[in-house]
């Protein structure tokens, strides 16, 4: 391993300056580093076990359409990177919706590994730490509404009970992050100053980023039992 991979990154050597320094609170700063540390660790182990128990409870469902061990091999490098990428994102960040979409993320992959793209797969992790609950709802909303349609605003403002200009900004956003289009209208003129029409609707990315992570592969046991 080189010195460069055996280093501390910047996220840790922070937090290890950061320890030090609780620490070294006169009285009663061994107190709080273990009080805080101590349960911060705690919780981030909690969520990583928790997370792979659920995992492994559906790799058992779906056993039959796993990839094989010669396929996980040939992947390994990008299963390395993307496991490190989902772990990070569970140990910082508290969210259940988020720790699903890791999981069923985890299942498409472990499922198809040859069909994976894995440039966008690196993209679509990075942006499951940056978006919320809120985001996936206008996603589903927009690509509920006919394709021969855009969706204006206040669409998604009256369906999600959304605040206008916070719902300007989730749009902007998801449109930032490809994951919706937009196009621009009518240009009018009044007292309150311009307002230009906006359009919105759902990309070819934004449709693979929720297959990805909102829909898990299906066993076929349960399905040829329902027949």
């Amino acid at each position: 391993m080189s010195a460069k991979e055996d280093s501390l990154n910047f996220n840790e050597y922070g937090e290890l300056v950061l320890e030090g320094i609780i620490a070294s609170i006169p009285s009663i700063g061994a107190a709080l580093q273990t009080a805080y540390f101590g349960r911060k660790n705690e919780k981030r182990f909690k969520r990583i076990e928790s997370f792979y128990n659920e995992l492994s409870k559906d790799i058992n469902k779906l056993h039959a359409q796993m990839a094989t061990s010669e396929q996980i091999d040939s992947i390994s490098n990008e299963l390395s990177d993307f496991m490190e990428a989902t772990n990070d994102i569970i140990e910082s960040q508290s969210s259940l919706a988020k720790r699903s979409m890791l999981h069923n993320a985890f299942l498409n992959i472990l499922t198809s590994p040859e069909s994976v793209d894995w440039s966008k797969s690196r993209f679509f992790m990075s942006t499951v730490s940056q978006i919320d609950m809120i985001d996936l709802k206008i996603m589903f909303a927009i690509q509920k509404i006919p394709s021969n349609r855009w969706a204006i605003p206040e669409e998604v403002e009256r369906a999600l009970s959304l605040d206008h200009f916070f719902s300007i900004g989730l749009l902007e956003r998801l449109t930032n992050l490809g994951y919706l289009e937009k196009r621009l209208g009518s240009i009018t003129m009044n007292e309150n100053g311009t307002n230009i029409d906006t359009y919105y609707r759902i990309t070819n990315l934004g449709n693979q980023f929720l297959d990805f992570v909102m829909n898990p592969p299906v066993s076929t046991n349960t399905q040829n039992s329902d027949n």
